[in-house]
């Protein structure tokens, strides 16, 4: 499967300063010193489409978006008519800088047409595009086509193979454990709070490393009266996991970030809060 929104772009060094460019595709993270090294390249070669490609990826991760924009149509514009895989790419890459704008319905127009194009080129759809316009989907409030964006992306990474760092598969089966979260807190926005519970669990059991599943069980737990269980998810959460949960006490973070649904934005304040909800008899009551 290819996995056309993270693949770097390859091609032959032309320039003195290439060995710099691939030392940043390798993953250099200042992005500054990286945007100024691209600068020089694109004025070496304005016409290359690679560095500017490059160059917008470098400005997506340093958060200027706006530049990004310019520098994905630049290389868009370049690019010769029957290059379906690297515009799909290009596609996909501009979406994320409309993301980080907040325009949602740029961005789904960008990741319908990569995913077009990919499979007009006979590539599978890639799951972290399809994990992406799911983001759109939510953030527009269509909360069942974002869940079948997530449970798609959740299946591409289970069944792709381009994932793994010598042996390990790490990314592949976080890709699928992050894509399934998102689609059970799809659920739980659609109603189903019951489903959505189950298949929370399913992930935690999985991945028990999973502060985001483990916190929105607390949530749920709370909300149906089980507080005991409720605080014991949150405790061992926050407290035996690495990560932590102290993001997760932000509503800013929450909602805007990591962006879980309304209902379980206000679900986890309601406990935070040690607020009673209305499903609830009696503190520490079984269900």
């Amino acid at each position: 499967m290819a996995n056309i929104l993270r693949k770097p772009p390859s091609s032959k060094a032309a320039t003195g300063t290439s060995l710099r460019s691939r030392q940043w595709a390798a993953g250099n993270r200042n992005f500054v010193e990286t945007v100024q090294l691209l600068n020089q390249i694109v004025d070496l070669e304005p016409r290359e489409p690679r560095w500017r490609e490059m160059r917008a990826q470098a400005l997506v991760d340093g958060k200027n978006f706006t530049d990004a924009l310019r520098d994905f149509d630049s290389a868009l514009r370049l690019l010769p008519p029957d290059a379906r895989v690297d515009r799909a790419r290009l596609l996909s890459g501009r979406g994320l800088a409309f993301e980080g704008l907040a325009a949602w319905p740029e961005a789904l127009k960008d990741y319908d047409e990569a995913l077009a194009l990919a499979d007009a080129a006979g590539l599978l759809p890639d799951p972290y595009i399809l994990n992406s316009r799911g983001n759109c989907h939510a953030s527009l409030g269509e909360w069942q086509a974002a869940r079948d964006n997530f449970l798609a992306s959740a299946e591409g990474f289970q069944r792709a193979s381009g994932f793994r760092y010598g042996r390990s598969t790490t990314p592949r089966l976080d890709g699928a454990v992050f894509a399934a979260s998102n689609a059970a807190l799809m659920l739980a926005q659609l109603g189903d709070e019951e489903a959505a519970m189950k298949e929370m669990e399913t992930v935690a059991r999985r991945a028990p490393g999973s502060v985001d599943m483990r916190v929105a069980l607390a949530a749920l737990y709370w909300r149906q009266g089980r507080e005991a269980e409720a605080e014991s998810m949150f405790e061992f959460a926050c407290n035996s996991i690495t990560a932590g949960c102290t993001k997760y006490t932000d509503p800013d973070w929450l909602y805007r970030i990591r962006r879980w649904p309304p209902v379980m934005c206000e679900y986890l304040q309601n406990f935070l809060r040690l607020r009673s909800s209305p499903a609830q008899g009696r503190r520490g009551a079984a269900p």
